[in-house]
């Protein structure tokens, strides 16, 4: 797979995902420095794509071979 086609694919949902931890790490008031935050986002949508580039292949290797 490209690289384009994994960044299209797999982009918004790290960055929604990212979103929501940010948001709730900022609620409870884990974090309160706007830098903190900034790095602890971009963090998260990082370590949240190379999850699901590493993962998705797994679980379609896994599941795609099942047959009923």
């Amino acid at each position: 797979m490209q690289f384009g086609n994994l960044v299209s694919a797999h982009l918004p949902n790290a960055v929604v995902a990212a979103t929501i931890f940010t948001l709730y790490n900022t609620y409870t008031g884990d974090v309160a420095d706007p830098v903190t935050i900034g790095i602890e986002y971009l963090t998260y949508v990082t370590v949240i794509f190379i999850g699901f580039v590493v993962i998705t292949p797994i679980l379609n290797e896994a599941f795609g071979s099942v047959s009923t």
